[in-house]
């Protein structure tokens, strides 16, 4: 981990977070929110760089997210250099009580001139789309490349981020030189009258429909709720077998989903 970039990092998020965010221009984060930040900062600059991250924080899957001791370690000190303040709240349902504000808003041109752009680019993003919306925030980060493809416990695997967008930008590229074939003049009336015949077809079709009115539609029965009806509701919920009966235990889930499919593919 290179903690002269950790901590400068962590300083530069404070003061975006300067700028005031938020319907109340809320201008302090907590520890939960600058070590979110921090990791997507490296996602990013991750994905652009062959899966090498920014900080060199040797990120792992712990709970439900990233995380890094070292990194935690760090933000109150890194926050106490640029002279920030720390408050204390009780109002939250997340085990993250301080928040790390700095009143001069000024730092972020002076910080962010020593980050690359990506960086800077990532985390002005990141504010503008989560501001300090903690659920948001981490439901995002809960969802990205390297988190679905890692387990409790293991290192993330940021090269796969990088593959994936290297994928993505080689699809762009290619997108971007396709040229369609180019028509003949005869072609190119053929094609416009083929146009023509079929708008003319949709448009005599809806004028037949305007014409008729309702006619051809048949206006259903309402069902009538007599001792008939009731018996058949019966009859039908008796061919579902017995009713199920509540019952209590423990439903245990194969580790193997942390890597399945349903976690790591976006189209399943």
């Amino acid at each position: 981990m290179d903690q002269k970039r950790v901590d400068l990092l962590i300083q530069y998020i404070l003061s975006v977070a300067a700028q005031g965010w938020g319907d109340y221009e809320d201008k302090g984060v907590g520890r939960i929110h600058i070590i979110k930040y921090v990791y997507l900062a490296d996602l990013a600059y991750a994905m652009r760089h062959g899966g090498e991250t920014f900080t060199g924080i040797p990120w792992r899957f712990h709970h439900f997210g990233p995380w890094d001791e070292g990194l935690f370690q760090r933000i109150d000190p890194a926050c106490q250099a640029i002279g920030g303040h720390k408050r204390t709240i009780t109002d939250t349902p997340y085990d993250d009580f301080d928040r790390w504000s700095v009143d001069d808003g000024h730092l972020t041109d002076q910080l962010g001139k020593q980050l690359p752009s990506t960086v800077v680019f990532a985390i002005n993003g990141s504010f503008r789309q989560f501001t300090t919306d903690t659920y948001d925030l981490l439901d995002h980060v809960y969802s990205t490349i390297p988190m679905r493809h890692a387990a409790p416990g293991e290192t993330l695997p940021f090269d796969i981020a990088a593959q994936q967008y290297e994928q993505q930008k080689k699809e762009y590229e290619e997108l971007k030189e396709y040229q369609p074939p180019k028509l003949s003049a005869k072609q190119q009336k053929k094609r416009k009258q083929a146009f023509r015949d079929l708008k003319e077809k949709i448009q005599a079709k809806i004028a037949d429909k305007k014409k008729s009115g309702q006619a051809g539609f048949v206006k259903p029965t309402p069902p009538r709720y007599d001792e008939l009806f009731w018996k058949g509701q019966e009859w039908l919920d008796s061919l579902a077998g017995e009713p199920l009966c509540s019952e209590k235990g423990e439903l245990t889930v194969s580790d193997s989903v942390w890597k399945s499919p349903a976690r790591s593919e976006p189209h399943v």
